[in-house]
């Protein structure tokens, strides 16, 4: 790999890491698994380390994951919390701990081992013993302030029992009961709603919820295992903190070894393996810390992680069982989905009888065939993943699957073509088919969905099953006709048969129609997303957002044009070069010709760049500008403004007159006296700025505030201006 192709594969996999981080710490809606996510994060490592001028202090390896949201204040921790390095294998492990031996000199070395919570992490302060603060990590100085949520949790105490430190920070995780998560799925599924994915997800998406009520009725627990500030010192030992935190009546894990030696360390980790389903809450691994704190204290800690400690990750839970048949559906873009329908096995706390099987081309790889013993894996989805079938065991007959042939060429759900397109899969760009029939009832049902979901509208109570029928009944032919639909009409929706009904209800209906009318308040980037209008994702919506006032503007866009106009130039100045060998001049004449032509292309290109494009995102590329105008410009999109139209729907984009920060990255570092950190970062990308992480000489502006840390002092230390919320105003309002 060359440098060139080094920079720009580090620049994807940073993107794509961090478009995961957003998933998981802030929106509690991972699209892969920890493992996968972990390979791709070690990739993005390897490479940084075997490119060090590429590396970044704003990279997701140099940073802890950030999971604070808007509408809770922030907090500092008088300790860092930081996040824990992983392996999932002995060798690794066994690296790690002759790491510490060399690093502290000595092999005589105490480790205790403890379940690693699948839960969010939570950091409780205690003053003289009483409860003052819950605190989630956020990005590792400051959290998001969650005690208003957090006091409805039963099993913590708001008081320490006996003497206690005058102030001490007491880390844990907050987690949710599997019985409490199959009742919250349980009421979901019979009011037609979608699934929760797994216990932890529900339970982070809870906790950051704005319904303190809704908080409490879902009985959300925590369990505690570390420490952070404490003055005075309570304890010095790992073992010790576990006895004084059950002597001070806080919950703590089940069962934890304190053991000698990293062969101790690895037969603890298997012993753990074997009980740890039985535990209340949900366990995805080992966590190995040095017992001495004195010790800790001395191998010290990255910016991201401790020295003195390890998560040791569990493989996910596989079962093995056969393959009776492959079904299809179809999502709301038209592809065709194949889905494992399987001989019911129990995995997870779970009866699974489907699978995803991803696409035609992961079948082939993996050699899957109808009949076939395979083995599943469920990794924190509802739908668990086919990971490879067993040839040596293959029922004779059986053969390969053939998408295309077993549709008969056809839509299964419509009866359109379907055609073979090209898409992005998690390992780059492959293959699928797809139904060409945009009003296909499946597409129109997925959309819909997808305009409700949590990551677009939020329109709450109207899952896949209350969408299917919706369509089913040609009730809402676009999602827009959500808004059409009356409240009578949801309340008496039967989403069983005619023989065993199942009302949707008014209940159900009143709070739909509540959400919905909300929705009309979100921003332009929110409806672009929820629209589903092709090759726009979350982040490129709130690209088009920031630079578009209205959908009318957006679909007239001078900026995709111009867009689209600096593409045609480059590729005309490449195609047309004086020096071109593909296409080389064909005498004197043309060369002269071609270098007049060069000098007007950079004009426009320099007019171009320096104007209407200056600052623009890589997100809002050729194609994406070429899908969005062409979407709008045809039939589908055109009835979709009309429809808005129609309803008075007029969603306002963030777009700021000046763009007094385009090209200005900031950072941000203290409590300012006014705004909150989430509102000064909205108003610096809303200006046309972006928001760092870290300081670096690259950075423009640090915005300082009350109790600023050590940014500031690498700030001054760079060289790099410093502002208050004051200036910062002034220099938004030029």
């Amino acid at each position: 790999m060359t440098p060139a192709e080094a920079r720009q594969r580090i620049v994807e996999l940073r993107a794509e890491v961090a478009r995961h981080d957003e998933l998981y710490h802030r929106k509690a809606q991972p699209e892969i698994s920890d493992f996968d996510y972990d390979q791709l994060k070690r990739g993005l490592a390897e490479l940084e380390a075997r490119f060090p001028e590429f590396t970044s202090a704003d990279s997701p390896t140099q940073r802890v994951g950030d999971d604070r949201v808007q509408g809770f204040k922030e907090v500092a921790h008088r300790q860092r919390m930081l996040s824990l390095d992983n392996t999932y294998n002995e060798t690794e492990l066994r690296a790690w701990h002759a790491r510490l031996v060399r690093l502290l000199e000595t092999d005589d070395l105490r480790f205790t081992v403890e379940p690693k919570i699948d839960g969010l992490a939570v950091s409780l302060t205690y003053e003289s013993g009483k409860l003052v603060r819950a605190v989630t990590r956020g990005r590792g100085d400051v959290g998001d302030d969650i005690t208003v949520n957090a006091v409805t949790i039963q099993s913590l105490p708001r008081e320490l029992r006996g003497a206690a430190p005058r102030v001490v920070e007491i880390r844990g995780e907050i987690y949710m009961a599997q019985a409490e998560f199959d009742r919250l799925n349980a009421e979901r599924a019979a009011a037609g709603e979608e699934l929760y994915a797994n216990p932890r997800n529900t339970a982070a998406g809870t906790i950051k919820s704005l319904d303190t009520a809704e908080v409490a009725r879902r009985k959300l627990e925590v369990v505690l295992y570390g420490l952070g500030y404490c003055e005075p010192e309570a304890v010095r030992t790992q073992t010790r903190l576990q006895q004084q935190l059950r002597a001070w009546g806080l919950p703590v894990v089940e069962k934890y070894w304190t053991v000698r030696g990293i062969d101790e360390v690895w037969s603890a980790i298997g012993e753990l393996d074997q009980i740890r389903r039985g535990f209340a809450y949900g366990t995805d691994g080992a966590v190995v810390k040095l017992d001495d704190i004195a010790q800790q204290r001395e191998a010290g800690m990255t910016d991201k992680s401790p020295r003195w400690a390890i998560a040791y990750k569990y493989k996910p839970d596989t079962a093995r069982t056969r393959l009776k048949a492959i079904t299809i559906q179809v999502g709301k873009t038209g592809i065709l989905s194949p889905v494992a329908e399987l001989e019911p096995v129990f995995l997870s706390l779970s009866t699974i009888s489907r699978a995803t099987l991803h696409n035609e081309d992961e079948i082939r790889r993996k050699d899957i065939r109808v009949g076939d013993l395979v083995e599943i894996e469920r990794a924190g989805e509802v739908i668990p993943a086919v990971l490879r079938s067993f040839p040596e065991e293959r029922l004779a007959g059986a053969k390969e699957f053939d998408l295309f042939q077993a549709v008969g060429g056809k839509c299964p759900v419509c009866g359109e073509k379907i055609a073979r397109v090209a898409v992005d899969t998690e390992s780059g760009l492959g293959a699928a088919w797809k139904c060409q029939n945009y009003d296909c009832r499946a597409q129109r049902a997925g959309r819909l969905g997808f305009f409700c979901s949590r990551r677009a509208l939020a329109i709450d109570g109207l899952g896949e099953t209350v969408a299917a029928k919706l369509v089913e009944l040609d009730l809402v032919r676009d999602p827009p006709d959500l808004y059409d639909v009356s409240l009578e009409t949801l309340a008496t929706l039967n989403l069983g048969t005619v023989e065993e009904q199942r009302v949707f209800g008014e209940k159900n209906a009143t709070k739909l129609v509540a959400a919905r009318e909300a929705a009309r308040a979100l921003p332009l980037e929110k409806w672009l997303y929820a629209l589903s209008v092709p090759d726009v994702g979350e982040t490129t919506a709130r690209e088009l957002g920031r630079r578009h006032r209205s959908f009318a503007e957006v679909a007239d866009s001078k900026l995709l044009r111009a867009v689209l106009r600096k593409a045609e130039l480059e590729e005309e100045k490449e195609r047309e070069s004086p020096g071109s060998k593909k296409n080389p001049p064909k005498d004197d004449a043309d060369r002269e010709r071609r270098k007049a032509r060069r000098s007007e292309i950079e004009a426009e290109l320099a007019t171009l760049n320096g104007g209407i494009l200056a600052g623009m995102p890589s997100e809002l590329g050729p194609a994406v500008a070429a899908s969005t105008l062409e979407f709008f410009a045809g039939v589908p999109g055109k009835r979709l403004l009309a429809k808005l139209q129609k309803l008075g729907i007029d969603p306002q984009g963030t777009v700021m007159a000046a763009g007094a920060f385009t090209g200005k990255t900031f950072v941000l570092t203290g409590t300012l006296p006014t705004m909150k950190r989430e509102e000064a970062e909205q108003k610096i990308l809303a200006a046309g700025g972006k928001v760092s992480g870290s300081v670096s000489k690259k950075t423009s502006y640090v915005l300082a505030g009350a109790e600023a840390g050590s940014k500031l002092e690498k700030a001054q230390a760079l060289g790099v201006a410093v502002i208050g919320e004051t200036e910062f105003l002034k220099l938004l309002g030029r």
